[in-house]
């Protein structure tokens, strides 16, 4: 009896860690997500600039980029789980305190969130490593599939929520929270095994890359593949709702527009890391969500009817493929947990800062040039640097790290 009893215990304890990691993953992205298509309604209530719309999707990508690296010495200290914990709950903060005021304690709690995610950005790969070691490839696509789901579905409800009565742009914001209070309630329940184990395999990490990480060409391949395949998405998070516009569609359109193009994310997600798992090398696969990418932003560049859907279906798979290898390098081309979470941090510490230019960048050239075609080539050319980037970090290597 007792031995069923462990046994029914550790199922328990397994099924809620998968949805821990289900509802982890659909807060990494849904919070930011909402915010795009709801800029056209609350730009004018704030009486905001464009520099300051583009810090809106910069920001968490800064945090991403400057809290990452100290994510390992916290995850050392307090096991992985309650760091991740810990995350939930400062961006369910984050979450409420950037709808309740103006521009300031809207981008506060922006930087707030940001931190919070960017917990869960380093995280995760190893806590899937370490847990699900034989079933990485279906874990990341399961990981994968939630963020990226529940991002389009951000992007899809939230005008229509703004259009319920006594409900407006805030409330739309909001409801996100829901999600991460909903991952705190299954940590919560998981404390027990949590502070038996601790996930001891964090216990020697080291709170910094070694030296020997950033004298690696895959390494630093894996690092501008990582910065670069966030850079494009993130920058069309902030924007693509004012290219819509432009083009002549609504507001509401335009919100689920970006839905189709996440809904285009999705079934990659999920076979891209499989898939990926099971090849000799990911250098073809590589290449090819750049290409994915050039070419569906060059429809969205040349198309404004409703062939446009097909583009932007075709973005979202080169996002979704280039993403879920992103996330499958940091265990390929490592040899243990420690330095996959290792080159996790290298690589987005860095790769998020560069992917933070993005929205910026965008907004400033439109209004240089007045329009949205010069900017959408800057983002096609990043797309053939993910080609080229992908190409070098999919080699059959594993980073030396002595």
């Amino acid at each position: 009896m007792q031995r069923i009893s462990n046994s029914t215990k550790q199922r328990y304890y397994t099924f809620l860690l998968i949805l821990a990691i289900l509802f982890i993953a659909s807060t990494l992205r849904s919070p930011i997500t909402s915010v795009g298509p709801l800029i056209p309604i609350f730009r004018n209530e704030l009486e905001v600039t464009n520099a300051m719309i583009g810090l809106i999707n910069t920001l968490p990508l800064i945090a991403f980029g400057i809290f990452s690296s100290f994510v390992p010495t916290l995850s050392r200290k307090l096991g992985m789980e309650i760091t991740l914990l810990m995350a939930m709950v400062v961006l369910s903060i984050g979450i409420y305190i950037r709808s309740i005021g103006d521009i300031s304690m809207l981008l506060f709690g922006t930087l707030l969130l940001g931190i919070a995610i960017s917990v869960g950005n380093v995280l995760m790969p190893g806590l899937i490593k370490s847990s699900f070691p034989y079933r990485i490839g279906l874990m990341t696509g399961i990981y994968s599939v939630s963020m990226n789901l529940f991002a389009a579905l951000a992007s899809g409800i939230s005008v229509p929520i703004t259009t319920i009565p006594s409900l407006d742009w805030r409330n739309a914001m909001q409801l996100w929270s829901i999600i991460s209070i909903i991952a705190v309630v299954v940590l919560v329940l998981r404390l027990p095994v949590i502070r038996s184990s601790r996930k001891k395999v964090f216990v020697e990490m080291k709170s910094q890359p070694p030296t020997a990480l950033f004298k690696s060409k895959i390494a630093w391949a894996v690092t501008f593949f990582m910065g670069f395949q966030s850079f494009i998405p993130y920058s069309l998070f902030t924007w693509l709702p004012d290219i819509l516009l432009a083009k002549g569609f609504s507001e509401s359109d335009a919100g689920w527009l970006i839905a189709i193009l996440q809904m285009g994310i999705i079934p990659t997600t999920f076979v891209a890391p499989i898939l990926a798992a099971k090849m000799n090398n990911q250098r073809v696969i590589g290449c090819t969500a750049g290409l994915l990418f050039f070419s569906g932003l060059l429809g969205i560049t040349l198309t404004s009817s409703n062939l446009l859907i097909a583009f932007l279906i075709l973005t979202g798979i080169g996002a979704g493929t280039a993403f879920s290898l992103a996330m499958m390098f940091f265990v390929l081309r490592t040899e243990t947990v420690e330095q996959s979470s290792q080159l996790s941090s290298m690589a987005q510490s860095i790769g998020y800062m560069v992917a933070a230019i993005g929205p910026l960048l965008m907004g400033s050239i439109s209004e240089w040039t007045n329009g949205w075609t010069i900017p959408l080539v800057m983002l096609m050319s990043v797309a053939l640097c993910i080609a080229i980037l992908g190409t070098i970090a999919g080699k059959n290597e594993k980073i030396k790290f002595d």
